[in-house]
């Protein structure tokens, strides 16, 4: 028996076993294409035959291949394996194959963690590397040793399989938020002329700000308390409706901004205008 067993050696995976190895974990690995597994032979591992003997050779799993789906799908195939085992699902996926990932594991008597991986194959084994991790507190205090060795900065936030999908959700929302505004912020300043150099020397400036506005989220959403804010809704609906119109006046493309200004202003019709911005949350979240 090894400590641990991957399966899916693709550029991840291969850092993840690397990592345990390195950290002293006996483990088991098994790919479709053997070649990927030959570095890790080299490197200590131990190479299984197939999938199911990977599963059978270690008390815990981790499957890091591209979705749920077909974590799904390889599962299925080894059911008879899984008894009493864990499987550490680090693949991509929605809500509704999480859920059935979950189920699956359950029918067949096994534990399970679902994790997001928040790095590129580079930063495994950093302190700093956060794993976004969902399952029963239980198999997370069983397991947690092994994926802080994997992200130092690793976080148990839930127990349901499904939530981990909206995280990532929210999380990627929040960062491709910033991406298309940028597109957006692009699209304006070449109708108007500006040199999109000029543009990006400036991106920098305007990221000062974003800790306030974390700070900002963070002091009114987890509370609910929307009362007296350092700029209200009305405040933003202005500055919005502002930015809104020289879109306009330039010829821009103005989904995005008027995106931003449509929802202001339904804060605003739900007499919201002197609430934070961040009401919203509450307000859109009865729709």
């Amino acid at each position: 028996m090894t400590d641990i067993s991957v399966i899916g050696l693709g550029s991840m995976g291969s850092a993840l076993a690397k990592t345990l190895l390195d950290n002293g974990y006996s483990v088991t690995v098994w790919n479709r294409s053997i070649e990927k597994s030959q570095s890790l032979r080299t490197a200590g591992a131990v190479v299984a035959e197939s999938a199911e003997s990977a599963v059978a050779a270690s008390p815990a799993t981790i499957t890091c291949i591209k979705s749920h789906e077909q974590t799904l799908d390889l599962l299925h195939s080894l059911s008879d394996s899984l008894s009493g085992k864990t499987i550490i699902e680090l693949s991509s996926g929605g809500a509704a194959e999480a859920e059935k990932l979950a189920q699956l594991l359950a029918q067949n008597n096994a534990s399970w963690l679902l994790g997001i991986i928040n790095a590129y194959p580079t930063a495994i084994g950093k302190d700093e590397t956060v794993l976004t991790v969902v399952g029963a507190a239980e198999v997370w205090q069983a397991w947690h040793k092994v994926i802080t060795t994997l992200g130092g900065n690793s976080r148990h936030v839930g127990t349901d399989a499904s939530m981990l999908a909206a995280l990532f959700a929210a999380l990627f929302t929040t960062r491709q938020g910033f991406m298309f505004g940028m597109i957006y912020g692009g699209l304006v300043c070449k109708k108007a002329g500006i040199p999109l150099d000029v543009f990006a020397e400036q991106i920098p400036v305007s990221l000062g700000v974003l800790p306030s506005y974390h700070q900002y989220f963070a002091d009114t959403v987890p509370s609910a308390n929307f009362d007296n804010p350092p700029a209200s809704m009305a405040t933003y609906a202005a500055a919005l409706d502002d930015a809104l119109s020289t879109f306009k006046a330039t010829g821009a493309p103005a989904e995005l901004p008027q995106l931003f200004s449509d929802l202001a202003h339904q804060g605003i019709d739900a007499g919201l205008e002197d609430k934070a911005l961040t009401a919203l949350v509450e307000l859109l979240s009865k729709k």
